[in-house]
């Protein structure tokens, strides 16, 4: 098939009712796989691309951010080695805005080319994101995000000395360097982004890895060494762009409570209510669902006084955790949670 570079005519598929905007919040760990090690696999990515063209062709109009969990880890690794072989170290601000332009660049290529394959009009960007956050997060002084290679406890106390690194247990697997990973404020480029939303046929890529945490004073803007939550800089976007529904991507496949336990159960609907009673009772973790629980919540307090654009608030429908695998049927209700307010 010949794919054209420009919008294909009579090719709406979505009929007399306008798109619904979505933002869909891809896990970094859904990218690459497992058994290979390969960390954006191209095949991972084509069944994604395939996916949210279906969402299309069902009516949304998806924003998509991204993690980058395993990816900023590894290039991190090959940054040290770099130290340790040419004394060229590679910061981690960059690390994350490096591996946010490759998974962009690859996701790009593949879903504009499965758009173009179906016959739908939509142009894909990718937009290099950074977000502003407080240099007085007490993240910066409790560093607990764990990144990079796993450290033996003798690298451990030899990394302190020379490089002042923090280094923690992580999940009882073994030891690794806790980077901070404060709250983001605002996205720096949404003066940008705001036009985009506008139109249905654009899907835009942006808030990779949670986006390049900066900060800003008098001097101009600084990069800051440490990662964001991209759950948290996903809810940021959708209320800042009045984005009405949003969708959180996880490996399973709803929100229980009692989770891995014999009474563990699945919650299908739930209203900001309960969810804030289950949070208080501590049936989410804080190294797994609790700030994606706590993101979306965030998300559904917000009033009107949140929106930093002059564009009108849309009504806030659902925020939706599910899985990668059942994206579509979580946005019809079939699956995975909603949290209604």
């Amino acid at each position: 098939m010949d794919l054209q570079l420009t919008p294909l005519e009579n090719s709406d598929k979505q009929g007399s009712n306008p798109p619904q905007r979505v933002l869909i919040a891809i896990g970094g760990n859904a990218l690459y796989d497992k058994h290979s090690g390969v960390l954006v696999d191209s095949r991972v990515l084509q069944i994604l691309a395939r996916d949210l063209v279906a969402i299309i062709q069902a009516g949304y109009s998806p924003v998509i951010t991204f993690g980058n969990g395993p990816q900023v880890g590894q290039l991190l690794d090959m940054a040290e080695t770099s130290v340790r072989m040419f004394a060229r170290p590679v910061t981690l601000d960059t690390c994350v805005a490096w591996t946010q332009g490759e998974i962009g660049y690859k996701l790009l290529n593949i879903l504009q080319s499965e758009i173009w394959q179906a016959g739908l009009p939509h142009t894909v960007l990718s937009v290099q994101t950074s977000v502003v956050v407080n240099p007085e997060d007490p993240a910066f002084q409790n560093p607990t995000k764990p990144i990079g290679r796993f450290i033996t406890p003798e690298e451990a106390d030899q990394l302190y000395v020379e490089r002042g690194w923090i280094i923690g247990p992580d999940s009882n697997r073994g030891y690794r360097r806790m980077v901070p990973s404060p709250k983001p404020q605002r996205i720096l480029e949404l003066a940008a982004l705001t036009p985009l939303i506008q139109d249905p046929h654009v899907i835009p890529l942006c808030g990779g890895g949670g986006g390049v945490p900066v900060f800003i004073d008098d001097a101009g803007i600084h990069p800051v060494e440490a990662v964001v939550d991209k759950d948290y800089t996903s809810c940021v976007l959708a209320k800042s762009l009045n984005i009405a529904n949003l969708l959180i991507c996880t490996e399973v496949d709803a929100v229980y409570l009692h989770y891995g336990k014999p009474e563990q159960v699945a919650l299908r609907t739930v209203s900001l209510a309960e969810a804030e009673e289950y949070m208080a009772q501590g049936h989410f973790s804080a190294g797994s669902m609790g700030p994606k629980v706590a993101a979306l919540l965030d998300y559904l307090r917000s009033s009107d006084n949140d929106t930093i654009t002059a564009v009108k608030r849309a009504p806030i429908k659902r925020a939706m955790i599910g899985s990668v695998e059942t994206m579509l049927q979580t946005l019809l209700g079939k699956a995975g949670t909603a949290f209604c307010t």
